[in-house]
């Protein structure tokens, strides 16, 4: 099959996505990397339509949702699920991509490229437009990284969806679309997940020497997310304990964590943005985080146990009922309930253990691969690929 790829006339794919949390431009990385992998001789890129927006579009459609994550999950819960019902088909009006985002229409435009992966939902809405305009007549793939998706994703312009389960397939299908254009392929990771990393190397990299347990805190990349007041109730536990809280950008969350008192036995090491994930995942006993769905598929790569909490109405708390379903994680209502989950895993060895199992079971190793696969048009068929993940 890659002989194949690496010989198709495929020379430029745009993989188009939008920073509204670090997954969506992971899972974008993630591609990248397997089509670069696969296509030697092709040109790939990865555009981030929020890095150059224009600031009135920053103001009016970003920062309106950063807002009520913070301040009104509520309104958020409402506003997604009116959307929903609504069967919503975009979720802004196209002048405003036009006049907000120039430089993904300029880049299409320009770049010419014979396919087109979105890993975002207003990435794909763009994408859209620009072949409904005549920009391009690219090949268009929209890979959804969460186990709920919404009836703006659906447009006759795309040409398949990469989804994570049946779950996505059916809702896709009930809004319209047809099934023999959607392939269930999970979600993408990266590949230093696939890679095994030396526990104690990475220990000794964060300064730990002893074998008391490690806990994992995770935010999502940009939050907005309660991941200190975890961390404060870990730090009191009174038993060796390694604390290690990645930020991302949360620059908040930063500066909380930075605020709070450890003392041995605990430690509490904070770090912003870093590429060491997966060996901190692999050598971690627990991962305490928002219910992202890369975060969990990266989880579930590394057999790593999960206790969510502040997940985002919509996706996020669909993503979690589906860990939990799984036996892989739990999700528990705020930060103190979810540290008090953490303790509960490192006391009990025999539960961390069938939780492991339970996520390794979950995880989807060929997902890159086989979206990668589809953005150039090879694949299997819909029936097939549905046999073999439900086998």
């Amino acid at each position: 099959m890659e002989g194949r790829l690496s010989r198709m006339k495929t020379k430029r794919i745009l993989v188009l996505t939008l920073s509204f949390g670090s997954g969506h431009v992971q899972a974008a990385r993630a591609v990248e990397r397997e089509l670069k992998r696969q296509l030697p001789f092709a040109e790939v890129r990865v555009l981030d339509a929020l890095a150059g927006c224009r600031l009135p579009f920053r103001a009016g459609y970003v920062w309106p949702y950063w807002a009520m994550l913070r301040y009104a999950p509520i309104l958020w819960d409402r506003f997604f699920q009116r959307r929903v019902a609504r069967m919503d088909r975009q979720t802004a009006p196209g002048w405003a991509f036009r006049l907000g985002c120039p430089q993904v229409f300029k880049t299409i435009a320009d770049f010419k490229p014979d396919a087109i992966v979105a890993t975002e939902v207003a990435a794909g809405e763009m994408a859209a437009m620009a072949k409904r305009e005549g920009l391009t007549t690219a090949r268009i793939t929209s890979v959804i990284t969460d186990y709920e998706a919404e009836p703006v994703w659906v447009k006759p312009e795309v040409d398949a969806y990469a989804v994570a389960d049946a779950h996505v397939r059916d809702q896709l299908c009930a809004w319209g679309e047809t099934e023999e254009r959607i392939v269930i392929c999970g979600i993408p990771t990266d590949l230093p997940f696939h890679t095994q990393h030396e526990e104690q190397t990475t220990r000794a990299r964060y300064a730990i020497y002893d074998e008391a347990p490690i806990v994992l805190i995770m935010g999502g990349g940009w939050g907005p997310t309660r991941m200190n007041e975890v961390a404060a109730r870990l730090c009191v536990y009174g038993q060796p304990l390694h604390v290690i809280a990645v930020t991302g950008n949360d620059g908040r969350a930063q500066r909380r964590l930075s605020r709070l008192r450890q003392a041995p036995p605990v430690s509490l090491r904070v770090l912003n943005w870093t590429d060491d994930i997966p060996a901190l995942m692999q050598a971690a006993a627990v991962l305490v985080t928002k219910p992202g769905g890369l975060t969990t598929a990266e989880a579930a790569m590394c057999a790593l146990p999960v206790v969510m909490f502040d997940a985002i109405p919509g996706p996020e708390q669909r993503n979690a009922e589906r860990l939990t379903a799984s036996g892989a994680g739990v999700l528990m209502n705020g930060p103190r309930p979810a540290a008090a989950a953490a303790l509960t895993l490192l006391r009990d060895p025999k539960l961390r253990r069938r939780m492991s199992a339970n996520a390794k079971r979950q995880a989807r190793p060929d997902a890159a691969q086989r979206i990668a696969r589809l953005a150039v048009g090879e694949t299997q068929p819909a029936q097939d690929t549905v046999r073999r993940m439900t086998a």
